[in-house]
């Protein structure tokens, strides 16, 4: 992996090591903290609308910011930017723990939850621009694409070992621990990205000419643009990042209400269903960067597989048949979600990626928290199994009406690695 990145303008193997470590860390970080959250939630109140609402947080504060901001998001120096974001995440954690800690009234610590949860929402939308336009403006056209397929694989393994750990903490002490992680985990990151932040603003003030911090990333080698995109393939892009985006927090709300079907006050069944999802996310992953399955294939099948793995995912209540499903179900969103955010990093002209990254990671959030949401609203009201066929509904339309899109092969073409 390290090799990819040398490909590009950093000085030094340890400066790509360090970006990768920021993504494993921070998704680590945010895999103990919602793992933590989601369950906390439902163990304090019973009611899945209160989860999938803890869920929705996560996302939706970020859809508004976005949209506000979204003009902003192509300026600044990019590593610098992400770096005083990730203050935020290491406050936010540090929070939950003291809050726990003083063993506040169960409004206090919802509340609490929900500030985080927004608050992590922002934080996020704000870095996936960033890390968008790092990438794109350092790496030609080619590179860039395993790159970011690469950094989430990178980021899998971090969601892997934070979902493990938290449902560990969980069964063995008590969320308190999960917080204190967490917020070291963030502390990790922000060191990180803080490093590659130092080291490359430092040759680019030497460099004459330059009008402000990002110059120096705007200098990187244009080789092997991507051709022009119509405004058409655009609005596909972001339409198609509607559902896997949202089908991913919707399995999260409604794994809580299965691990109590399926094992009745069993944190390490919620733990193992977790795990595994990770474990089918980072699959995804190391499919899609070794070039063994196109990302036009997953395109093409993804969601409608997706949509058969989540009827089969609620319908059944053998222990081990449900594990199997939830890795299958997350390998197969995960990858389509993957190939929707290379093309969100490859589709834009250069100087607009920060800004359509902003405007597809708000559709996208939206997706996430309407879903949520959407998820715990069905349990509640309709059930377990009808939540999950409605979810397999959407994912088989969206399918289906893919094979049928003019777009297809201009999308097609941009995510073509020679």
């Amino acid at each position: 992996m390290i090799a990819v990145f040398e490909a590009g303008s950093f000085r030094s193997p340890s400066a790509a090591t360090r970006l990768l470590g920021f993504f494993f860390l921070g998704s680590a970080a945010e895999a103990v903290q919602r793992v933590a959250v989601l369950w906390v939630s439902y163990e304090l109140t019973g009611n899945a609308m209160v989860t999938g609402a803890m869920g929705a947080a996560a996302y939706v504060p970020g859809v508004v910011l976005g949209l506000l901001l979204r003009k902003k998001a192509d300026a600044g120096q990019a590593a610098r930017l992400l770096a005083l974001t990730n203050w935020v995440l290491f406050t936010g954690s540090s929070a939950l723990a003291l809050v726990w800690a003083a063993k506040l009234p169960q409004e206090a610590i919802l509340g609490a939850f929900a500030l985080v949860q927004c608050s992590l929402s922002v934080v996020k939308t704000l870095n996936k621009a960033y890390v968008g336009r790092f990438i794109r403006r350092q790496f030609a056209s080619a590179n860039g694409v395993r790159v970011r397929e690469r950094a989430t694989s990178m980021a899998l393994i971090g969601g892997l070992v934070g979902g493990g750990s938290a449902g560990l903490l969980l069964d063995t002490i008590e969320a308190g621990p999960c917080f204190g992680v967490a917020a070291l985990l963030y502390l990790l990151s922000l060191l990180a990205v803080r490093r590659i932040a130092t080291e490359r603003t430092a040759p680019e003030r030497a460099r004459s000419g330059t009008e402000s911090g990002e110059s120096g990333e705007a200098r990187a080698s244009a080789a092997s643009k991507p051709p022009p995109v119509s405004t058409s393939a655009l609005r596909m892009i972001l339409l198609y990042s509607i559902p896997s985006s949202g089908a991913l927090p919707f399995i999260s709300t409604v794994t809580v209400a299965l691990t109590q079907t399926v094992a009745p006050g069993s944190s390490t069944f919620y733990s193992i269903l977790t795990v595994a999802g990770t474990c089918g996310g980072f699959l995804a992953g190391i499919v899609l960067s070794s070039g063994r399955l196109p990302s036009a294939v997953i395109l093409s099948a993804a969601l409608v597989t997706g949509g058969l793995l989540t009827a089969g995912l609620v319908s059944t209540r053998w222990q081990p048949t449900v594990v199997l499903l939830m890795l299958l179900l997350s390998m197969a969103l995960t990858a389509h979600t993957m190939v929707m955010q290379v093309l969100t990093n490859q589709a834009p002209p250069e100087d607009q990626v920060g800004r359509f990254t902003v405007v597809r990671n708000s559709v996208a959030g939206l997706a996430k928290g309407g879903f949520a949401l959407l998820a715990g609203w069905l349990v509640e009201s309709a059930g377990l199994t009808v939540a999950g066929l409605v979810l397999a509904a959407v994912l088989g339309v969206f399918g289906i009406v893919w094979w049928n899109v003019r777009q297809r092969a201009e999308i097609k073409e941009l995510i073509r690695v020679d």
